[in-house]
């Protein structure tokens, strides 16, 4: 989720808790409050979880990430469960960095290694460390258009072959989601919200799993009716209108905008 002011996003999260029923190996939630990240994260099914009932209405930011973990590669533990946390200094100062993949990389330890080390065993956080390197020693200093395109570069690299992924990577002000190049779980999705955001039914299979009920936290009515967001996901869990990314596309958003690509409608 991506949006231009803090909101306390009241999700009915029963949706992703469900999802845990066939993720059933570990459940994350990143989000930024004051610029500073805080991850929650569990290596035990979300719907076993008394933690994640407790978290899911309390956090308030711009920028959300959740995920639900079904292993395919690295043991079942606290380190290996998404999202991933890494820090970064770069032109941009010293930034907190949040990842989180759906998908299986086979060969992942042919990826380049230097400053990043993995502290879990899982091809989704050696990919996140081989990114995060290839930043660095790059001549992309700086979040912009030609930086958006390398990092799509990359990860179409690391996406070849037999690989798939669906991932999402986050500073706190960007949120960039990348869609496997060959739909690999349908791909990634997302919808616009804008105020007043109103109630809006979770939806699967016809059945009404609960209520999205995203509010500010600004109570200056002036403020929040220019309120709007982004919300993107694999799966879609509205009756809303989402639109499909294309195979092998990185979709940036910031402070609740769609950045990049630029034309995209």
């Amino acid at each position: 989720m991506s949006f231009n002011i803090p909101v306390d996003a009241e999700i009915s999260l029963d949706v992703f808790q469900l999802r845990g029923e066939v993720n059933p190996h570990g459940w994350g939630l990143a989000f930024y409050r004051d610029g500073l990240l805080q991850i929650v994260k569990e290596p035990r099914p979300a719907v076993k979880s008394m933690l994640y009932d407790f978290i899911e209405g309390n956090p308030t930011s711009r920028t959300f990430i959740s995920h639900v973990r079904r292993s395919t590669m690295g043991t079942i533990s606290y380190l290996n469960t998404h999202p991933f946390y890494r820090q970064m200094n770069w032109s941009r100062g010293r930034k907190e960095f949040a990842f989180a993949h759906n998908g299986t990389l086979s060969g992942v330890k042919a990826l380049s290694l230097n400053r990043f080390i993995p502290l879990g065993d899982t091809d989704s956080e050696h990919a996140f460390c081989h990114l995060l390197d290839s930043l660095m020693i790059s001549e992309h200093t700086d979040w912009n258009e030609s930086s958006f395109k390398f990092v799509e570069t990359k990860l179409r690299e690391i996406n070849d072959g037999n690989n798939t992924l669906n991932c999402i990577l986050s500073d706190g002000d960007y949120l960039l989601c990348y869609s496997d190049e060959n739909d690999h779980n349908s791909g990634l999705r997302f919808t616009h919200r804008q105020y007043p955001f109103g109630v809006v039914d979770l939806v699967r299979h016809d059945e009404k799993l609960g209520t999205i009920d995203i509010r500010t936290i600004d109570l200056d009515k002036e403020k929040t009716k220019d309120s709007s967001g982004y919300i993107a996901v694999t799966r879609k869990l509205t009756d809303e209108r989402w639109v499909e990314f294309k195979p092998g596309e990185l979709i940036v958003f910031r402070n609740g905008e769609l950045i990049y690509p630029t034309k995209r409608v």
